[in-house]
């Protein structure tokens, strides 16, 4: 679901929010057409529960926003997935279930790179492995440098997991 700018008139605000209602149903019904076996089935594929598979399909998603809130931890999406791909799954789960995303969104457009986000389920953990690829550097001796880890944005490092 993307924002429009303030600046749309009242038709333009119309069209969106009907789009968003469409999705919104198009989703609900292509779920109504699965059996219970079925959502069983792809829910344990995902390795999610039933209900959270459900309260996925069933809510907007703003995937942008974890890319964002990673790259604002310096943290690779790309380098993440090969490295702790089930950190990574985790991580969209907990944001996919989220409650916050308009607040997220809003925050993600006006908090400065190193600002902590309390109200975000995700933070402990892109903490986590923020300090995890600072101390991967310190262990092999290398200056705290954000770009010497795996995970870390950078490219140009040489350190791989």
């Amino acid at each position: 679901m993307v924002t429009q700018p303030a600046h749309i008139r009242g038709s333009g605000l119309f069209k969106n929010l009907l789009r968003r209602l469409r999705a919104s149903l198009s989703q609900q019904s292509e779920l109504a057409y699965l059996s219970r076996q079925d959502i069983d089935f792809i829910a344990r594929e995902l390795n999610l529960s039933t209900s959270d598979f459900r309260a996925l399909a069933q809510s907007p998603s703003l995937p942008e926003l974890l890319s964002k809130r990673l790259a604002r931890a310096g943290i690779s999406e790309e380098s993440l997935a090969s490295a702790q791909g089930d950190v990574l799954r985790d991580l969209q789960r907990v944001c996919g279930l989220c409650y916050a995303k308009a607040r997220c969104a809003a925050s993600l457009k006006r908090e400065k790179p190193a600002s902590a986000v309390k109200y975000c389920p995700n933070e402990a953990t892109l903490h986590a492995l923020a300090r995890e690829a600072d101390n991967t550097c310190s262990t092999l001796g290398i200056d705290a440098n954000p770009s010497c880890s795996g995970i870390r944005s950078d490219s140009h490092c040489s350190i791989r997991r």
